[in-house]
């Protein structure tokens, strides 16, 4: 029996529009591949969400990496609350999972500052009863300290616990502890897995 629900932020609950907000800035397409680069498909992102190192050290790294898009690098931090957007389904769909009286978590990589600033924005963000942000644990996903800290921090029994995300990593180290898991494509698809596994919704 589920009595617990996990779920991701990006892709999941709000869409990382990245790309889209770049191209949305008018940049030509070879700016927009040097940002990335330096940026968000670089290794030291990774370090952003882990929380170890302050941001505004890695931000001065990533403009390093690239000099020549530093103007660049520096907007897309300043309007990052424009980069992630929540989908107009999330907030009924936690309403709903807990009036249906479910236990609802996140479990989500996100920096400190980003996330602060996005959950002043994020309607979902008032309906859960908590959850462990990458930041605070100075853990990331895939990693399996914190799925191990999600479970402690609340008392999680795994067996009875879905955990939603869209990256496939993601899902294949939940499933060592014992969740059910569903890879995240189409909202619609979601809604036909829960409901195989028995959730009320």
């Amino acid at each position: 029996m589920i009595t617990t629900i996990i779920l991701d932020i990006g892709n999941v609950l709000a869409a990382f529009r990245s790309m889209e907000y770049l191209r949305e800035c008018g940049y030509e397409e070879e700016i927009i591949r040097k940002i990335g680069n330096a940026t968000f498909y670089s290794e030291k992102w990774k370090e952003l969400d882990r929380g170890v190192i302050e941001e505004d050290d890695l931000i001065a790294q990533f403009c390093e990496q690239d000099p020549s898009v530093t103007t660049e690098i520096l907007s897309f931090f300043e309007n990052f609350d424009q980069i992630v957007t929540e989908y107009d389904y999330s907030a009924p769909f936690i309403q709903k999972l807990k009036a249906n009286g479910y236990q609802v978590y996140l479990l989500s990589n996100y920096g400190r500052r980003y996330f602060i600033k996005a959950t002043e924005n994020f309607e979902f963000y008032k309906y859960v009863d908590g959850g462990v942000i990458s930041y605070e644990v100075n853990y990331i996903k895939p990693e399996p300290e914190i799925y191990e800290a999600l479970i402690n921090k609340y008392n999680i029994n795994p067996t009875e616990a879905v955990f939603l995300d869209d990256m496939n990593e993601n899902l294949v180290a939940a499933k060592e502890f014992g969740f059910h898991t569903i890879h995240v494509k189409v909202f619609e698809d979601v809604l036909v897995s829960l409901r195989k596994l028995g959730v009320n919704i």
